[in-house]
C-alpha cells in the first residue's frame, strides 16, 4: 500500500523527473493535424538552395528568377541599418544615434537559415552569376520571390515597388489568402487606416487607425498608410478563409487590419489576444488591455487536438501571398510580372481540417478562368508568370 501511494503522489509532483510518466505523455497527434501543425523547415543555406532550385517558378535568363518562398524563413534574417533597400520606414532619432549600442544582432540559432544566406549557392545552380537579393516577403508569409539576375533588373524591380505600393485604388501589388479567426461584418469591402507604434500603458504596440493620417505623421514617418480590398470565401465553425488584396506589408498592416474587423489571422499569436470572449462572442477590445479571456471558438481545440494555451502560442500564422504583381518590369507586350505560388501544404491541410478545401478550390477555378479585359483584376489572379 505504502508503494502505491508513493507512486500515485508521484503522479501529481511538478518539476520531477518522476512526474514525467508514460501516463501523462501527450499522444501523438493525428497525421492530418501533424501535416496542418508543421511546415517546412530547413537547417543549412545549402539545404534550402537545392530545395529553392526545385522550387523555381519561373526564369527569364538574366533577368529575373522566381521561387517559392517557404514560410518561417526571412529573407534577409537581421534589422538592416538605415532601413536596408528602401530606407527607414519608421523615425526613431535615437536608433540613429544609439546604432551600435542598441541594435543587438541575432543569434543565427534565433535567426535561422535565410534567403540571403544560399544566394551564393543558387548562382551555382541557377546558373545565374549577378543573381542577388532584392526584395522578398516577411518571415510569417508563404508565396513567390522575385530574384534579379542583374543590377539593372534590381533598380527596375525596386521602382516598380515604390509605385505599386502606392496605389489607392485596388487591384493592389499583393493578393494573399488568410484564414482567420471569426469574419468580417460584411462579406467584402475595402478598408483604409494607418498604422503607427504606440504607447499602451507599460509598452509599445503597433495599433491601427481607420481613418486618413497626416501628411506631417506620413512624411515624419510617425505613420504607414495602407489600402486593402477583402472578401470572405467562406466561413465554417467560426472560421473563416479570406481572400485579400493589399499595397503594402510595412508596418503589420494587412495583420492589423483584419484585427479591426474582428478576424485576427490564425496563428497571429499578437493580435488575436485583442479578440475577447464575452459570454461565447468575440469582442474586438483596445490594444494593451490584459486579464480577459481570448475569444477561442469552441470546436478548434478538439479540431487540431490540442489545447488553449498551444493554440494561442505554438501555430503557425495561416496567411499566404498567391501572387504579387509587378506592373511594369519591361520586355515583351504585357511588360508586367505577376509572381505567382501555390500555398504550402501545411496551409492546404489546414484548410482540410477546418472543412475550408473546398471554397478553396471554387476561388481557384474562378481564379484561372480567363478574362476577356486582360487589364482586369480577376485576370491578375490568374498564377500566370509574364515578363
Amino acid at each position: 500500500m505504502n508503494t502505491l501511494r508513493r507512486i500515485s503522489t508521484c503522479r501529481f509532483t511538478s518539476n520531477t523527473a518522476s512526474s514525467t510518466s508514460l501516463e501523462s505523455a501527450p499522444a501523438p497527434l493525428n497525421p492530418k493535424v501533424q501535416k496542418a501543425l508543421t511546415p517546412a523547415t530547413f537547417s543549412n543555406p545549402n539545404q534550402l538552395a537545392r530545395y529553392l532550385s526545385k522550387k523555381v517558378l519561373a526564369h527569364a535568363p538574366g533577368r529575373f528568377v522566381v521561387l517559392e518562398k517557404p514560410y518561417g524563413l526571412s529573407c534577409v534574417g537581421q534589422l538592416q541599418e538605415n532601413g536596408g533597400v528602401f530606407g527607414n520606414s519608421v523615425r526613431d532619432e535615437r536608433k540613429t544615434e544609439k546604432w551600435a549600442g542598441t541594435i543587438k544582432a541575432r543569434t543565427q540559432e534565433q535567426m535561422g537559415v535565410t534567403i540571403s544566406d544560399c544566394i551564393k549557392d543558387l548562382r551555382k545552380l541557377l546558373r545565374e552569376p549577378q543573381l542577388s537579393f532584392c526584395t522578398g516577403l516577411k518571415r510569417y508569409l508563404s508565396g513567390a520571390i522575385v530574384l534579379p539576375c542583374n543590377e539593372k533588373d534590381s533598380n527596375i524591380l525596386k521602382e516598380c515597388i515604390r509605385s505599386t505600393s502606392s496605389n489607392v485604388e485596388p487591384p493592389f501589388m499583393y493578393n494573399a489568402l488568410a484564414i482567420t479567426i471569426g469574419r468580417p461584418e460584411k462579406s467584402s469591402g475595402v478598408i483604409t487606416g494607418f498604422a503607427t507604434f504606440r504607447n499602451v500603458g507599460k509598452h509599445k504596440e503597433y495599433i491601427f487607425e481607420e481613418r486618413k493620417t497626416t501628411k506631417r505623421a506620413k512624411t515624419g514617418k510617425y505613420a504607414v498608410e495602407g489600402h486593402m480590398s477583402y472578401r470572405v470565401l467562406d466561413t465554417k465553425n467560426g472560421i473563416s478563409l479570406i481572400d485579400f488584396s493589399v499595397n503594402k506589408f510595412a508596418r503589420h498592416l494587412p495583420r492589423l487590419m483584419l484585427t479591426q474587423m474582428s478576424c485576427p489571422i490564425l496563428g497571429d499569436t499578437i493580435y488575436w489576444r485583442r479578440l475577447a470572449d464575452v459570454d461565447g462572442v468575440p469582442e474586438l477590445i483596445s490594444a494593451g488591455n490584459m486579464g480577459h479571456r481570448i475569444f477561442i471558438p469552441p470546436h478548434l481545440c478538439s479540431t487540431l487536438e490540442t489545447s488553449n494555451r498551444s493554440l494561442l502560442t505554438s501555430l503557425p500564422i495561416y496567411c499566404h501571398v498567391y501572387n504579387t504583381i509587378f506592373e511594369d518590369v519591361g520586355g515583351h507586350e504585357a511588360h508586367g510580372l505577376v509572381a505567382a505560388a501555390k500555398p504550402p501544404a501545411h496551409f492546404i491541410a489546414m484548410l482540410d481540417l477546418l472543412g475550408l478545401r473546398h471554397a478553396y478550390k471554387d476561388f481557384m477555378n474562378r481564379s484561372e478562368k480567363p478574362s476577356e479585359d486582360s487589364s482586369s483584376s480577376t485576370s491578375r489572379t490568374s498564377g500566370d508568370v509574364v515578363f
